[in-house]
C-alpha cells in the first residue's frame, strides 16, 4: 500500500472505532488493536490486520506491532484510544480492579509508545496521539483512578515532545469533553443514568472527535497541534 501504517488502539468501539474508519477513508493501512475485536463492515481487508491484544501485555501488543509492520511498512502514526472508565467509592474498590485500570489508562500508552518509538526515532518521523479527556486537567468528584491516568497522560506527552522533538516525532494530547460512546456500559449503568449522573451536559459524537484526530495527523509534520481540548460549543464544563 501507498499510504504509511496506522496503528489505533481501543479500535472495536466508540472512539477508536470512528478514528479506524477516519483513517481507513484516507486509505490507510491499519492495524487494530483491542482485547475484543469486531468486525468492521465496508473496509478493505487487505487493508486492516485485527489484533485481539491487551494494551497491558506489552510482549502481545509489540509481536502484533511487528506482524503489522511485516505486512504493510513501519509505524507512522500511533493512536491510544484504549480505555474505560470506572467509578465508584476508592475507598470501596477492589485494589485489582483499580491495578488494572492504571495498566490500561497509563501503562498501555507506555506500552504502545514504546513498542513503535525505536523505529520512529530511526527513521526521524513519526507521530504519536494519545487519546486523553478534559478531566487530565478538569477532574471531576468521581473516577478518581481515571483522571490521575488521564493527567498522566498530559504530563507524559508534553514530557515526549520535548525529548523527541530534535527526532522530528510529533505528540499529540487530544482532551475532549463528553463523547456519546458506550462508555456507560463499563460503568455498569444505562446511558440514561450515566447523562443525569453527569447533570445532562452536551455530547459530541465519536466521529466528530475522530475528525480532529485526523485534522491534527493532516498538519506537516513540521507542525503538531500539542494539547487540544475539544468541547461542545454550548458546553461550560472546565
Amino acid at each position: 500500500m501507498t499510504k504509511p501504517l496506522i496503528v489505533v488502539t481501543g479500535a472495536s468501539h466508540g472512539i477508536g472505532r470512528a478514528v479506524t474508519e477516519a483513517f481507513a477513508a484516507e486509505e490507510h493501512p491499519l492495524l487494530l488493536v483491542s482485547r475484543h475485536p469486531a468486525a468492521l463492515e465496508g473496509l478493505p481487508p487487505e487493508q486492516l490486520v485485527r489484533a485481539a491484544v491487551d494494551v497491558a501485555d506489552y510482549a502481545a501488543l509489540e509481536a502484533a506491532v511487528r506482524a503489522a509492520e511485516d505486512l504493510y511498512g513501519p509505524t507512522e502514526c500511533l493512536v491510544n484510544c484504549a480505555g474505560f472508565l470506572r467509578i465508584g467509592g476508592l475507598e470501596t474498590r477492589d485494589p485489582a480492579d483499580m491495578s488494572y485500570e492504571v495498566d490500561v489508562l497509563l501503562k498501555g500508552v507506555l506500552n504502545g509508545i514504546r513498542a513503535v518509538l525505536g523505529g520512529m526515532r530511526a527513521r526521524n518521523s513519526g507521530t504519536i496521539i494519545n487519546v486523553s479527556s478534559v478531566g487530565d486537567r478538569a477532574p471531576g468528584p468521581d473516577g478518581e483512578v481515571y483522571h490521575a491516568c488521564k493527567a498522566a497522560l498530559r504530563s507524559l506527552a508534553g514530557s515526549l515532545q520535548k525529548s523527541q522533538a530534535k527526532s522530528n516525532i510529533r505528540v499529540v494530547n487530544v482532551a475532549p469533553g463528553f463523547v456519546r460512546t458506550n462508555i456507560h456500559a463499563e460503568m455498569g449503568i444505562s446511558f440514561e443514568e450515566y447523562v443525569e449522573r453527569l447533570g445532562h451536559p452536551d455530547f459530541i459524537s465519536a466521529e466528530e472527535l475522530a475528525d480532529i484526530v485526523l485534522f491534527c495527523w493532516k498538519q506537516p509534520q513540521h507542525i503538531c497541534v500539542r494539547d487540544i481540548v475539544v468541547m461542545p460549543t454550548s458546553s461550560d464544563f472546565g
